[in-house]
């Protein structure tokens, strides 16, 4: 699968047009913060949000997640967060 980036204002008239599928937010492997995305209708192209200075932007916390969610009129967006499984005792 392809990633690009694209700046707030890109990636809300991806949405609002219908081009974005679905949206996830998903946790940085190494414990960071969290980072947007969606999937182009059709393609292999996951598109994340980018940042001010390039690379892709990250939330510290979700609740602010969803406030950006919220300013680009995204109602529903997904969690994905990997955790190592532990084992009963």
């Amino acid at each position: 699968m392809r990633m690009i980036t694209r700046k707030k204002p890109a990636f809300t008239e991806l949405y609002q047009t219908g081009v974005l599928t679905r949206v996830a937010a998903v946790k940085r492997p190494d414990g960071g913060g969290w980072r947007l995305f969606g999937l182009w209708r059709d393609k292999e192209i996951a598109v994340f949000v980018e940042a001010a200075r390039g690379g892709i932007r990250e939330w510290s916390g979700l609740d602010y997640l969803a406030s950006f969610c919220a300013s680009c009129g995204i109602s529903l967006w997904e969690i994905h967060n990997k955790v190592d499984a532990k084992t009963p005792q």
